[in-house]
């Protein structure tokens, strides 16, 4: 496979105020990574650890899908499964719901190492990675990247955004291109980025981000996206490819435009098409609670039509 989305499977029950209940949602971000590959071409994979019920709750959609298996490494008898508990003002809660002990033991054996590309990585074009970034796979892709020619992309998560940050605040620009230095482009959000950069507005966090000296895929929520390269910045709005009234849920937005615009800036797009094919992908995403449902060619097709026309109205007028 030439395309390989790297991160999480989590299957979710959502629990609203107003005592709706809906189970057994797909997600977590290597999926919703996946999806978006998916979409993009079926030379595609998603690589993560799973649990033995894993064809439970997503079976159906990679065989309606015809999607391979070869990357699911089974590492427990659980996939991850999380409760969100919404609040009145849409924020929750999440916790597993086969508790703190499991969470401990399980999660971080659903983490991929280097190694476990092995059998994948000499195929490989595009990489979209959603997990950590450790001393140990960092001197394990380094070998890779001496032998076969692949781009990573890094979507940093959560649990590592602040120690970027302690590295900028410690080394400067220099610390933090040393820690991304296995990254070909990296991904982050606003919040993020003032995090990373102590900034607090979108525009002192590109200036920062520019000097990362490496494409930066730059999400800033409902406003849209901005994909930096060679010094340029290239913003998106967001795009609605359904009436706002139709659109559900928003989660997984980010980790499935930023998995679609790795795979447009490897196919050879422009920086503008690579961040508008990202921005369309997510409006397919937030369509539904999990990911969009139909990865067919006439999904495929849609999909980079509603690009090129939204492409041809930024360039032309």
């Amino acid at each position: 496979m030439k395309y390989i989305a790297d991160g999480s499977v989590i299957t979710n029950r959502l629990i609203f105020t107003d005592g709706r209940v809906i189970e057994d949602i797909m997600g977590g971000s290597g999926m919703y990574a996946f999806a978006a590959l998916r979409q993009c071409t079926p030379d595609s994979m998603l690589l993560s650890g799973v649990g033995e019920d894993f064809e439970k709750y997503y079976g159906e959609w990679f065989n309606r899908n015809n999607c391979t298996r070869d990357g699911l490494y089974v590492r427990s008898d659980k996939t991850i499964y999380n409760e969100l508990v919404y609040d009145p003002e849409g924020k929750y809660i999440e916790y597993s719901i086969y508790g703190d002990e499991y969470e401990f033991y399980n999660i971080p054996e659903m983490i991929m190492s280097a190694k476990d590309y092995e059998p994948f990585i000499s195929e490989v074009k595009g990489i979209s990675r959603s997990s950590g970034i450790d001393e140990e796979f960092e001197k394990g892709m380094l070998e890779y990247k001496k032998k076969y020619d692949f781009k990573l992309m890094w979507e940093i998560p959560e649990s590592q955004v602040d120690s970027l940050g302690e590295s900028f605040r410690h080394g400067g620009m220099d610390e933090v291109k040393e820690r991304l230095k296995i990254v070909d482009i990296f991904s982050c959000n606003k919040p993020e980025s003032y995090r990373i950069f102590g900034t607090d507005n979108v525009e002192d966090s590109v200036k920062m981000l520019k000097q990362l000296d490496r494409p930066v895929y730059f999400r800033v929520g409902s406003a849209g996206a901005c994909m930096i390269d060679e010094g340029k910045e290239y913003f998106v709005p967001m795009i609605s490819s359904v009436p706002r009234e139709q659109e559900i849920d928003p989660t997984g937005c980010g980790n499935s435009s930023t998995a679609a615009t790795m795979w447009a800036y490897c196919e050879g797009y422009d920086p503008l098409m690579c961040c508008i094919i990202g921005n369309v992908i997510a409006s397919y995403n937030v369509r539904q609670y999990g990911p969009y449902p139909d990865m067919s060619e006439k999904t495929q097709k849609e999909t980079l039509e509603l690009a090129q026309t939204i492409y041809k109205k930024m360039t032309q007028g």
